[in-house]
Protein backbone atom coordinates (compact mmCIF):
# COMPACT_ATOMS: atom_id res chain seq x y z
CA UNK A 1 0.00 0.00 0.00
CA UNK A 2 1.41 3.38 -1.04
CA UNK A 3 2.14 5.65 1.89
CA UNK A 4 1.80 9.37 1.29
CA UNK A 5 4.60 11.35 2.85
CA UNK A 6 4.27 15.12 3.32
CA UNK A 7 7.21 16.80 1.65
CA UNK A 8 8.32 18.42 4.88
CA UNK A 9 8.14 15.14 6.78
CA UNK A 10 10.06 13.34 4.05
CA UNK A 11 12.87 15.84 4.41
CA UNK A 12 12.82 15.65 8.21
CA UNK A 13 13.57 11.92 7.97
CA UNK A 14 16.29 12.42 5.36
CA UNK A 15 20.03 12.45 5.77
CA UNK A 16 20.24 16.24 5.44
CA UNK A 17 18.02 16.94 8.45
CA UNK A 18 20.01 18.21 11.40
CA UNK A 19 17.19 19.07 13.83
CA UNK A 20 13.58 18.12 14.38
CA UNK A 21 12.48 21.52 13.09
CA UNK A 22 12.88 22.29 9.42
CA UNK A 23 14.60 25.56 8.52
CA UNK A 24 12.24 28.01 6.88
CA UNK A 25 12.32 31.33 5.06
CA UNK A 26 11.78 34.43 7.15
CA UNK A 27 9.43 35.94 4.56
CA UNK A 28 7.99 34.45 1.36
CA UNK A 29 5.67 35.53 -1.43
CA UNK A 30 3.94 32.93 -3.63
CA UNK A 31 1.72 34.27 -6.40
CA UNK A 32 0.14 32.94 -9.56
CA UNK A 33 2.21 34.37 -12.41
CA UNK A 34 0.69 36.81 -14.87
CA UNK A 35 -0.25 35.38 -18.29
CA UNK A 36 2.59 35.14 -20.77
CA UNK A 37 4.41 37.37 -21.34
CA UNK A 38 4.34 40.04 -18.66
CA UNK A 39 7.30 42.44 -18.33
CA UNK A 40 10.11 40.79 -16.40
CA UNK A 41 8.42 37.41 -16.53
CA UNK A 42 11.31 35.72 -18.26
CA UNK A 43 13.96 36.96 -15.86
CA UNK A 44 16.31 34.15 -14.91
CA UNK A 45 15.40 32.35 -11.70
CA UNK A 46 18.08 32.66 -9.03
CA UNK A 47 19.13 30.88 -5.86
CA UNK A 48 21.34 33.16 -3.75
CA UNK A 49 22.97 32.71 -0.35
CA UNK A 50 19.91 33.76 1.62
CA UNK A 51 17.03 33.96 -0.87
CA UNK A 52 15.33 32.64 -3.97
CA UNK A 53 13.91 34.68 -6.83
CA UNK A 54 11.81 32.41 -9.07
CA UNK A 55 9.81 33.96 -11.91
CA UNK A 56 7.17 32.20 -14.03
CA UNK A 57 8.17 28.76 -12.74
CA UNK A 58 6.28 25.49 -12.42
CA UNK A 59 5.94 23.43 -9.25
CA UNK A 60 7.87 20.73 -11.06
CA UNK A 61 10.79 23.16 -11.46
CA UNK A 62 10.61 24.04 -7.76
CA UNK A 63 10.54 20.41 -6.59
CA UNK A 64 13.56 19.66 -8.78
CA UNK A 65 15.41 22.61 -7.26
CA UNK A 66 14.42 21.58 -3.73
CA UNK A 67 15.77 18.05 -4.14
CA UNK A 68 18.76 18.71 -6.39
CA UNK A 69 17.23 16.79 -9.30
CA UNK A 70 16.53 17.48 -12.96
CA UNK A 71 12.95 18.25 -13.97
CA UNK A 72 12.65 14.94 -15.84
CA UNK A 73 13.18 13.24 -12.46
CA UNK A 74 9.99 14.81 -11.05
CA UNK A 75 6.53 13.48 -11.93
CA UNK A 76 2.99 14.01 -10.72
CA UNK A 77 -0.37 15.46 -11.80
CA UNK A 78 -0.39 17.59 -14.99
CA UNK A 79 -0.83 20.87 -13.15
CA UNK A 80 2.67 20.73 -11.62
CA UNK A 81 4.02 21.28 -15.13
CA UNK A 82 1.32 23.66 -16.40
CA UNK A 83 0.52 26.25 -13.72
CA UNK A 84 3.05 29.08 -13.37
CA UNK A 85 4.08 31.00 -10.27
CA UNK A 86 6.30 33.83 -9.05
CA UNK A 87 8.03 32.83 -5.81
CA UNK A 88 10.19 35.22 -3.82
CA UNK A 89 11.57 34.21 -0.42
CA UNK A 90 14.24 35.51 1.94
CA UNK A 91 15.93 33.74 4.84
CA UNK A 92 17.46 35.23 7.95
CA UNK A 93 20.89 36.83 7.84
CA UNK A 94 23.69 34.27 7.99
CA UNK A 95 21.80 31.57 6.11
CA UNK A 96 24.08 29.38 3.99
CA UNK A 97 23.22 28.58 0.38
CA UNK A 98 23.21 24.85 1.09
CA UNK A 99 20.29 25.40 3.51
CA UNK A 100 18.05 26.86 0.80
CA UNK A 101 16.82 23.51 -0.67
CA UNK A 102 15.44 22.43 2.74
CA UNK A 103 13.70 25.77 3.11
CA UNK A 104 12.21 25.42 -0.36
CA UNK A 105 10.92 21.96 0.52
CA UNK A 106 9.22 23.38 3.62
CA UNK A 107 7.75 26.27 1.63
CA UNK A 108 6.26 23.93 -0.99
CA UNK A 109 4.76 21.73 1.72
CA UNK A 110 3.23 24.74 3.47
CA UNK A 111 1.90 26.69 0.50
CA UNK A 112 0.99 23.89 -1.95
CA UNK A 113 0.29 21.13 0.62
CA UNK A 114 2.54 18.81 -1.38
CA UNK A 115 2.80 15.15 -0.46
CA UNK A 116 5.51 13.19 -2.24
CA UNK A 117 7.41 9.96 -2.22
CA UNK A 118 10.78 8.89 -3.55
CA UNK A 119 11.30 6.01 -5.94
CA UNK A 120 13.72 4.70 -8.52
CA UNK A 121 12.62 4.80 -12.16
CA UNK A 122 14.31 3.38 -15.22
CA UNK A 123 15.17 5.91 -17.91
CA UNK A 124 16.52 5.68 -21.43
CA UNK A 125 19.88 7.39 -20.99
CA UNK A 126 23.23 7.79 -22.66
CA UNK A 127 26.18 6.49 -20.68
CA UNK A 128 29.25 8.70 -21.03
CA UNK A 129 32.16 6.25 -21.19
CA UNK A 130 35.84 6.24 -22.14
CA UNK A 131 36.50 5.10 -25.70
CA UNK A 132 38.66 2.12 -26.64
CA UNK A 133 41.77 4.23 -27.16
CA UNK A 134 41.48 5.95 -23.76
CA UNK A 135 40.81 9.63 -23.02
CA UNK A 136 42.42 12.33 -25.11
CA UNK A 137 41.71 15.19 -22.75
CA UNK A 138 43.98 18.05 -21.73
CA UNK A 139 44.02 18.61 -17.98
CA UNK A 140 43.19 22.15 -16.89
CA UNK A 141 46.18 24.22 -15.65
CA UNK A 142 46.60 24.12 -11.88
CA UNK A 143 46.34 27.91 -11.65
CA UNK A 144 42.85 27.79 -13.19
CA UNK A 145 41.47 26.27 -9.96
CA UNK A 146 41.12 29.80 -8.61
CA UNK A 147 38.77 30.67 -11.48
CA UNK A 148 35.83 28.69 -10.12
CA UNK A 149 34.05 25.58 -11.35
CA UNK A 150 33.31 24.27 -14.82
CA UNK A 151 32.50 26.72 -17.58
CA UNK A 152 30.82 25.85 -20.89
CA UNK A 153 30.66 28.22 -23.84
CA UNK A 154 28.31 27.51 -26.73
CA UNK A 155 28.75 29.19 -30.10
CA UNK A 156 27.95 28.60 -33.75
CA UNK A 157 29.78 29.85 -36.84
CA UNK A 158 28.09 31.53 -39.76
CA UNK A 159 28.18 28.27 -41.73
CA UNK A 160 26.41 26.32 -38.99
CA UNK A 161 29.28 24.60 -37.18
CA UNK A 162 28.53 24.54 -33.46
CA UNK A 163 31.20 24.49 -30.79
CA UNK A 164 30.98 23.53 -27.13
CA UNK A 165 34.04 24.96 -25.39
CA UNK A 166 34.68 23.27 -22.05
CA UNK A 167 36.92 24.87 -19.41
CA UNK A 168 37.75 23.25 -16.06
CA UNK A 169 35.12 20.64 -16.89
CA UNK A 170 34.83 17.44 -14.91
CA UNK A 171 32.85 14.54 -16.31
CA UNK A 172 29.87 15.13 -14.03
CA UNK A 173 29.43 18.68 -15.31
CA UNK A 174 29.85 17.47 -18.89
CA UNK A 175 27.17 14.79 -18.35
CA UNK A 176 24.85 17.50 -16.99
CA UNK A 177 25.43 19.68 -20.07
CA UNK A 178 25.05 17.07 -22.83
CA UNK A 179 21.29 16.34 -22.48
CA UNK A 180 20.40 19.57 -24.28
CA UNK A 181 22.15 18.16 -27.35
CA UNK A 182 21.15 14.50 -27.17
CA UNK A 183 17.59 14.74 -25.88
CA UNK A 184 17.88 12.36 -22.93
CA UNK A 185 19.72 12.06 -19.58
CA UNK A 186 23.46 11.39 -19.62
CA UNK A 187 25.12 9.36 -16.85
CA UNK A 188 28.85 9.66 -16.20
CA UNK A 189 30.48 6.23 -16.26
CA UNK A 190 33.99 7.34 -17.29
CA UNK A 191 35.63 6.98 -13.89
CA UNK A 192 37.63 10.13 -14.68
CA UNK A 193 38.08 12.50 -11.72
CA UNK A 194 40.13 15.36 -13.17
CA UNK A 195 39.21 18.72 -14.72
CA UNK A 196 39.88 19.29 -18.39
CA UNK A 197 39.94 21.92 -21.13
CA UNK A 198 38.64 20.72 -24.51
CA UNK A 199 36.25 21.51 -27.32
CA UNK A 200 33.70 19.46 -29.24
CA UNK A 201 31.61 20.27 -32.29
CA UNK A 202 27.89 19.81 -32.76
CA UNK A 203 25.46 20.17 -35.64
CA UNK A 204 22.23 22.21 -35.82
CA UNK A 205 20.33 18.93 -35.48
CA UNK A 206 22.00 18.33 -32.11
CA UNK A 207 20.73 21.70 -30.86
CA UNK A 208 17.15 20.48 -31.29
CA UNK A 209 17.74 17.86 -28.61
CA UNK A 210 15.45 15.54 -30.53
CA UNK A 211 17.69 12.55 -31.21
CA UNK A 212 16.62 9.33 -29.54
CA UNK A 213 19.49 7.11 -30.61
CA UNK A 214 23.12 7.61 -31.52
CA UNK A 215 23.66 7.41 -35.28
CA UNK A 216 24.92 4.01 -36.48
CA UNK A 217 28.58 3.55 -37.45
CA UNK A 218 29.39 4.93 -40.87
CA UNK A 219 26.43 7.27 -40.96
CA UNK A 220 27.37 10.55 -42.71
CA UNK A 221 27.70 13.58 -40.46
CA UNK A 222 25.24 16.45 -40.66
CA UNK A 223 25.38 18.86 -43.58
CA UNK A 224 26.75 21.61 -41.36
CA UNK A 225 29.04 20.64 -38.52
CA UNK A 226 30.01 17.28 -37.11
CA UNK A 227 27.50 15.41 -34.96
CA UNK A 228 28.32 15.66 -31.26
CA UNK A 229 28.26 11.85 -31.13
CA UNK A 230 31.18 11.74 -33.57
CA UNK A 231 33.00 14.77 -32.22
CA UNK A 232 33.08 13.56 -28.64
CA UNK A 233 34.89 10.42 -29.78
CA UNK A 234 37.77 12.63 -30.90
CA UNK A 235 38.51 13.41 -27.25
CA UNK A 236 38.40 9.73 -26.35
CA UNK A 237 34.85 9.59 -25.00
CA UNK A 238 31.70 7.87 -26.22
CA UNK A 239 27.93 8.01 -25.72
CA UNK A 240 26.29 4.60 -25.40
CA UNK A 241 22.48 4.17 -25.17
CA UNK A 242 21.42 2.31 -22.02
CA UNK A 243 18.55 1.89 -19.59
CA UNK A 244 19.49 3.16 -16.13
CA UNK A 245 17.64 3.59 -12.79
CA UNK A 246 17.61 7.14 -11.43
CA UNK A 247 16.23 8.69 -8.25
CA UNK A 248 12.92 10.48 -8.72
CA UNK A 249 10.37 12.41 -6.70
CA UNK A 250 6.69 11.66 -7.34
CA UNK A 251 4.15 14.31 -6.31
CA UNK A 252 1.18 12.35 -4.96
CA UNK A 253 -1.02 15.19 -3.78
CA UNK A 254 -1.06 18.96 -3.67
CA UNK A 255 -3.14 22.10 -4.09
CA UNK A 256 -2.97 23.80 -7.48
CA UNK A 257 -4.00 27.09 -5.88
CA UNK A 258 -1.36 27.92 -3.28
CA UNK A 259 -1.74 29.74 -0.02
CA UNK A 260 -0.28 33.00 -1.26
CA UNK A 261 0.87 35.39 1.47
Amino acid sequence: MLKFVPLAAAFACGALAQTAKLPSFEVASVKVAAPCCAPGQWRESKVLDDRIDFRYVTVRYCVAAAYGLKEYQVSGPPWINDARFDILAKATEGTRKEQIPAMLQALLAERFKLEVHREKKEFNVFALVVGKGGPKLKESPAESENQGGANFGISMTGVGVGRLECKRANMTSLANTLPRFVGRPVVDQTGLRGRYDFEVEFSPDDMKGMRVEAPPPGMPTAEFGMSIYTSIQKVGLKLEPQKFPLDTIVVDRGEKTPIEN
